[in-house]
């Protein structure tokens, strides 16, 4: 009799491993009493350091909002952006919110919600004193294109810029600064954090040109096998978008970090 107990406790602790949590990932969150949240707080106006230091930006209030509806604490991680990827597959963090295009590549390790933001264009960020010299995508031709390790704008430069030299950037302000202190021809950036850098750098224009792309728009990502907590968060996208909130959290960081860089 024993013998069938430990066997059955050990089944079923081999069962508990996989699942990661019993009552899934919605009830542990609860009992836990906190949300974590993995994002790469270098991409205004999603995330971004606040003028205290603290992250802000639409994504963080998007992040806030689900926390409030769950009635637990909001904890934020801040990683690099390639690393909230393998963050979400591993597991570490109950969601990523940190301006997320779900393509095709990534929904092999990760599930995604519905789309709470439609992302308009991909553009480059280029200096103003080059904007004559550069207005297509061919005239990147032998220059330095800087792009985020690990994103989709990586992706379309491999892709649509195969005569140009990748330089992969960590943090999108770095990209800012060498592109500022010509040490590349252009930043391959989405649409509205790329006006939020000429809004702010009379310096900077974005080419003429943009790349061939539609985005199906921004999602959060979370480990895969959560269906409960994925049917939670969708309903939330679906008040989020009735209600335009994160047109309003955008805006708002816009003008946040505006100020900021003024």
């Amino acid at each position: 009799m024993k013998k069938l107990v430990a066997i059955f406790m050990t089944i079923l602790f081999v069962a508990l491993s996989f699942t990661g949590f019993a009552g899934g990932r919605l009830d542990a969150i609860k009992k836990a009493g906190k949300l974590v949240v993995g994002t790469s707080p270098d991409y205004p106006p999603y995330e971004f350091p606040g003028p205290d230091g603290v992250t802000v930006g639409a994504d963080i209030d998007f992040a806030q909002y689900i926390a409030d509806a769950l009635g637990v604490e909001l904890v934020i991680e801040a990683f690099t952006f390639e690393a909230v990827l393998a963050a979400i597959a591993a597991g570490k963090i109950d969601i990523g919110i940190a301006g997320l295009d779900p393509t095709p590549e990534r929904r092999s390790s990760m599930d995604f919600t519905d789309i709470y933001y439609n992302e308009a264009n991909q553009m480059i960020l280029i200096r103003k004193e080059d904007a004559n010299s550069i207005k297509t995508l061919a005239d990147f031709a032998g220059k330095k294109v800087g792009a985020q390790n690990g994103t989709l704008q990586q992706k379309l430069v491999e892709e649509q810029l195969p005569d140009s030299e990748m330089e992969l950037v960590t943090l999108i302000p770095d990209g800012v600064m060498m592109l500022q202190t010509k040490k590349i021809d252009g930043l391959a950036l989405a649409s509205v954090v790329a006006n939020g850098y000429t809004d702010t750098n009379p310096n900077l224009v974005v080419c003429e040109s943009q790349f061939d792309y539609v985005s199906e728009g921004i999602a959060a990502g979370i480990p895969l096998g959560e269906p409960e907590f994925l049917e939670f968060l969708n309903e939330i996208i679906a008040e989020v978008n009735e209600k335009g909130l994160f047109h309003e959290w955008i805006d708002k960081a816009v003008q946040i970090s505006n100020e900021m860089n003024k």
